[in-house]
């Protein structure tokens, strides 16, 4: 059967309607989608873009995504993690406020918020960083109450030490950092930062009571024996010699370590034997046998000269001398030392002479805490320590005050250099060079020659353009090529001029070689300049030896019995009638030395060794007849070199 249907326009929506109607209501029910499910799978892929773009470092991008998400769903479960995100991102680009304005949210709104102690440490941490230590401090506190045992416990004591410092409260600074030693860091950098930190609050603490308060806080733990120690150091340098010595027994007491129990028993002898001091004791360590003999007895000689001097009073400062021999060696000075020390309990030493001896002596005076006078010339020894004197001449002393009279008075400005191949004359040389270059002058020439020469003559004619070795087969062909006439010139031969460019000529040795160097300088005609030496010159031996060929030279020295320095002539007179000789630099020093020590201890009250070092340091122009003296802030001496020339038969101060 066919059925057919006639519709006209207005019918056909209504019979669609009800066609559909009737088919659809012959099918199995299915619901249409829930608009519900479709929201959240919209939100879901929000979240996912936001963590994608983040991931990416397009953080702009993943904060509109972010902020989206929430603008879709406010009351979502996920919430606290996208606000946790975004304050992240905040924070990473800097802008605190706004991260931790989400962070505070989060804490405040979402307290089932299983990441919530993360989020309160960061609040801690951004208020750290913001610089609002106080509040932080405040804020840590809370935490640490809240979360007694939770993972992030050692990162939040770090921010409380880390704040603590920074408002200047040092103690506390290193009592928290100290708590969060003990607690696992969840970075290795940030574990030996700490250490660093705790390590640099004891190296620069500012003074005994601070540390005695870190000392309270560090009981039990491995820092404490170097408080102590600290500690210790700073009684005894205020000459607190009681409570630095109960310092050194807590820090025994605080390790077993064999390092610091070792280095508090040697502070410990040290405190005692300051203590025991025997206040009018000197002790002097002198080579009086061996090859160094002849300087240690003049300098034992000035130092006698002195002494008696000094008894004439009723009652002088120094009641006793104790000499021992050093033989010129290290080992014998080192044991010398020691005996000095611990056993005659002396307050200071004068001595020794030689480099090698003056080193070593320096090191363990130090190490001992007993001041050292040296008698050397050896540079850098006081840098061994702030219980080491020196009250010699050094070489760049000696240059200096030479070159200041060369160039500054003189007006000279170009010289030569003739030095023997060791250390000293290499040593010398240098610094006459350096010196004079930058006092504005030239070195011209210089030429070495082996210590052990007495022929100068090839180091001479190289000064003066006269050195011209020619090959022996050269010197053949010219005879054989001889023109008859070349005969007559033979006979009176033209001989070569040397060439002087230079005014001065500077020799750091000993008198001897300068006594064979200046007769060959006049045989090779070099006339009219000036010779230059070192304190070594002075000598009546290079007088007698070749006194007519180093007239009107100059050279630095510490002593001379003529010179106007108050009291030179009296001590030359009296060291003449008591030793039957003219006194030296050594006899000048050793008798100048101890005079010094008698001036100190007379004018101040002198208990211990630390106040003789402090009175040492403080002393100001002692007038001595090597000159007016002091020592700097490293105990280095502090005087001007007089100026010697050579004027006929006699060694007189330059003019």
């Amino acid at each position: 059967m066919i059925i057919r249907l006639l519709f006209s326009n207005r019918a056909i929506p209504a019979m669609v309607v009800g066609v559909a109607f009737f088919l659809f209501s012959c099918q199995p029910k299915i619901p249409p989608p829930a608009e519900v499910a479709v929201k959240k799978e919209v939100r879901e892929d929000l979240f996912a873009l936001a963590e994608s773009q983040r991931e990416r470092g397009e953080l702009a991008q993943a904060l509109k995504t972010y902020r989206a998400y929430l603008g879709q769903e406010p009351g979502s479960n996920k919430v606290p993690s996208v606000l946790t995100r975004m304050a992240e991102i905040y924070l990473e680009r800097g802008e605190y406020d706004r991260g931790l304005s989400l962070l505070e949210r989060i804490s405040e709104g979402y307290p089932d918020y299983s990441d919530l102690p993360r989020v309160d440490h960061e609040i801690v941490r951004t208020l750290h960083r913001m610089g609002d230590y106080q509040r932080a401090i405040d804020e840590a506190m809370k935490l640490l109450e809240k979360y007694p045992q939770h993972v992030s416990k050692g990162d939040v004591l770090l921010v409380l030490g880390d704040s603590y410092s920074a408002l200047g409260d040092r103690p506390r600074a290193f009592y928290w950092w100290l708590r969060a030693e003990k607690e696992p860091l969840d970075d290795l950098q940030r574990q030996t930062e700490l250490e660093e930190k705790l390590g640099k609050i004891i190296k620069t603490s500012r003074g005994e009571g601070e540390l005695e308060e870190l000392a309270g806080y560090a009981e039990g733990t491995g820092l404490a024996p170097e408080i102590y120690y600290r500690l210790a150091s700073i009684y005894s340098e205020k000459n607190e010699l009681g409570k630095a010595q109960e310092a050194v027994v807590s820090l025994e007491k605080s390790t077993s370590d064999g390092f610091w129990v070792s280095l508090g028993r040697q502070m410990l002898e040290r405190i005692q034997g300051e203590m025991s001091v025997k206040r009018g004791v000197i002790g002097c360590l002198l080579p009086l046998s061996g090859s160094f003999a002849i300087y240690g007895e003049e300098v034992l000689h000035g130092i006698q000269l002195a002494m008696g001097i000094g008894s004439q009073e009723e009652e002088g400062p120094i009641k006793e001398l104790v000499i021992k021999d050093t033989q010129g060696k290290p080992e014998e000075t080192l044991a010398g030392l020691k005996e000095l020390v611990k056993e005659e309990k002396v307050m200071a030493i004068i001595g020794p002479l030689s480099s090698r001896t003056a080193v070593v002596a320096a090191k363990k005076a130090q190490t001992l805490g007993v001041p050292l006078i040296v008698l050397t010339q050896k540079e850098g020894v006081v840098e061994e320590g702030d219980m080491v004197f020196r009250n010699f001449l050094t070489p760049s002393r000696e240059v200096k005050r030479l070159l200041d009279i060369a160039v500054g008075e003189m007006g000279m400005k170009r010289f030569a250099i003739l030095h023997p191949d060791n250390n000293y004359g290499r040593h010398l040389a240098d610094l006459f060079w350096d010196g004079s270059e930058a006092m504005g002058g030239r070195v011209t020439a210089v030429e070495s020659y082996d210590p052990n020469n007495t022929d100068f003559a090839d180091q001479i004619k190289k000064m003066t353009g006269l050195y011209h070795p020619r090959p022996e087969s050269f010197v053949k062909r010219l005879e054989e090529e001889r023109p008859p006439e070349a005969e007559e010139s033979e006979l009176y031969p033209e001989k070569p001029e040397p060439i002087i460019d230079f005014e001065a000529v500077f020799i750091p040795d000993n008198f001897q070689r300068v006594a064979m160097i200046a007769p060959q300088l006049v045989y090779h005609d070099v006339l009219d300049v000036r010779l230059m030496g070192t304190s070594l010159w002075q000598s009546p031996k290079l007088l007698e030896l070749a006194g007519e060929y180093v007239q009107g030279a100059i050279f630095p020295s510490g002593f001379a019995g003529d010179s106007p320095t108050p009291g030179a002539a009296v001590f030359a007179e009296g060291y003449r009638v008591n030793f039957d000789s003219t006194p030296g630099i050594l006899a000048a020093t050793g008798y100048d030395t101890i005079r010094l020590l008698i001036n100190v201890m007379s004018e101040e009250d002198i208990r211990t060794r630390k106040d003789l070092q402090k009175a040492l340091l403080g002393r100001a122009d002692f007038d001595g007849v090597t000159g007016r003296t002091s020592f700097d802030h490293q105990g280095e001496v502090l005087k001007k070199p007089l100026l010697l020339t050579i004027s006929g038969n006699k060694m007189i101060p330059y003019q």
